[in-house]
């Protein structure tokens, strides 16, 4: 072998040894971002402030212990693709009935929950006949009160993506029945 090649043959290996370290760096960089799901941090470019979202929970109907004060959660670093706006609802103050105006039967059907935009709401329920009628593209929260004259409390609510909870309150104001798992669908009888 003549000098020249050999001379060479020696340039290379500080090309081999920087490329094979190289590879090394860019595969144990791959795994780490693989491992812990995290990639570089960027900043938004709309002001440089992290993004953030809130979310507002709505307590139920009327139950026998007093009701959750309404919570509010801020996670920040979440992206905001459409922000879901949730108003906070107060019920107006019921002024004090008589007890005999009060039907015994009447029961409150109510699904709420966080509808998405755009996203259609469904609800069917019993009628005071027991007859299954439907509510197509309701908004949340939804209501309705009925005095059955059969003993048949149905309702149900379906959408494609939003989280929906239901719940039947008596006439005393007290829950029989609650599905309140944010489901796609809710379903309560009694």
């Amino acid at each position: 072998m003549s000098d020249k090649k050999r001379r060479q043959r020696l340039i290379q290996w500080p090309r081999v040894a920087l490329t094979t370290a190289g590879v090394l760096v860019a595969a144990s960089a791959t795994t780490l971002v693989v491992r812990t799901g995290d990639a570089a941090t960027t900043t938004p470019e709309f002001g440089g402030a992290t993004p953030t979202r809130t979310v507002v929970a709505i307590p139920g109907p009327r139950t026998s212990t007093p009701p959750p004060a309404p919570v509010i959660v801020t996670v920040p670093g979440l992206p905001l693709e459409t922000p879901v706006m949730v108003t906070q609802t107060t019920a107006p103050a019921a002024a004090p009935m008589a007890q005999s105006l009060i039907d015994p039967n009447q029961v409150v059907y109510t699904v709420a929950g966080n509808q998405r935009p755009d996203d259609s709401v469904t609800v069917t329920y019993a009628d005071e006949n027991g007859a299954l009628r439907t509510a197509e593209n309701v908004s949340l929260p939804w209501q309705l009160t009925v005095t059955p004259n059969v003993p048949v409390n149905y309702v149900t609510a379906s959408s494609n993506g939003s989280q929906l909870n239901c719940w039947i309150t008596d006439a005393r104001g007290e829950t029989v029945a609650a599905q309140t798992d944010n489901g796609i669908s809710a379903t309560c009888n009694r």
